[in-house]
């Protein structure tokens, strides 16, 4: 584990594709610990890992809610856009901290919600968990050569698949495609229709989105006008080409 970052309330390691925050014992003002949630954001961006672990045992701050929506939009999300899917927390011991952390999350419906352990062993075991690299298929060589105007990829498969590769790269070709052409259409949707696109993507309807998501249905069917207007969709099969393109 290498360290870096270090101040008097916070310090920074990494470990693998983990990044551990933890909080020293020194009370923090709101104004110091919105400082180092910008501080620790800048290295996020930088390192890009696949895991945050956050140790809160000495973290002494109750956090106030009008800091709630801070928090969520600029540190949250912007780690969701990049591609953080696991956050896990350790128990501070005081009781009122902690209880103000969830709050943190609970109050907005947090799009990246943590899990939370007893000890750091099992938070990490947590993060590292399906975050391996996938191992090739062995049915499936390829040779990849580049040159200045073109990529050219070799595969050698067994001919009896062929058809099917053939069939499924061009399905790949066209989605491709249309991820070029839309995606400034696509960049358009907040964090909260992305998630509301997804469900529509999976067949949902209004009322089970709205659970899922804990809004109301009237909020999903106004997410739902947006995101048709945005991408000017105009039948389920746009739905589907989106939905095999981004997601």
């Amino acid at each position: 584990m290498s360290q870096i970052y270090h101040s008097d309330f916070l310090t920074i390691e990494k470990q693998n594709a983990i990044l551990v925050q933890e909080w020293s014992k020194k009370q923090l003002s709101v104004d110091q610990f919105q400082a180092e949630l910008k501080n620790f954001i800048k290295f996020f961006k930088k390192v890009r890992p696949q895991g945050i672990l956050w140790l809160k045992e000495n973290f002494n701050l109750n956090i106030p809610q009008e800091l709630h929506q801070w928090i969520d939009k600029s540190i949250l999300q912007p780690q969701y856009k990049i591609g953080l899917r696991k956050v896990a927390f350790t128990v501070p011991r005081e009781e009122q901290a902690h209880l103000s952390l969830i709050d943190s999350f609970n109050n907005v419906n947090s799009i990246l919600p943590p899990k939370y352990f007893s000890d750091k062993e099992q938070a990490l075991d947590f993060l590292i968990e399906e975050i391996q690299p996938l191992e090739e298929p062995k049915e499936v060589k390829y040779e990849i050569k580049r040159s200045y105007d073109k990529t050219e990829i070799r595969l050698e498969i067994d001919h009896k698949n062929l058809p099917h590769a053939i069939k499924h790269l061009d399905k790949l070709k066209a989605q491709f495609h249309f991820r070029m052409n839309n995606k400034e259409h696509f960049d358009q949707l907040t964090l909260r229709e992305l998630e509301v696109f997804k469900c529509i993507s999976m067949g949902k309807l209004n009322k089970m989105i709205a659970a899922d998501l804990y809004l109301s249905e009237g909020t999903v069917a106004t997410h739902r006008k947006t995101i048709i207007k945005k991408l000017n969709i105009r039948s389920t099969k746009d739905w589907q080409q989106y939905a095999n393109a981004f997601l």
